[in-house]
């Protein structure tokens, strides 16, 4: 099973998200979390330091990819 969350910043799209996962026992994702992880850094300075363009290609490939290689799983999208 696979669910995506998708909607307006603070929406509720990860409170939601992590009721969800533990209803169905399916582990949680949040893709701002994990592009954080992969540049090690937040959001914030990554806007600040590469520009929103440089954001928005790099978050398009995060998603396809754990698209692509995860199975069953809640995820929450940015806002």
């Amino acid at each position: 099973m696979k669910i995506i969350l998708v909607g307006y910043m603070a929406s509720g799209k990860t409170t939601i998200g992590k009721l969800l996962s533990e209803s169905l026992e399916l582990p949680f994702y949040d893709l701002d979390s994990i592009i954080e992880q992969e540049f090690k850094t937040t959001i914030n300075e990554i806007f600040v330091q590469k520009g929103e363009l440089f954001f928005r290609k790099n978050e398009t490939e995060l998603l396809k990819s754990f698209l692509n290689t995860t199975d069953h799983y809640v995820l929450a999208l940015g806002g």
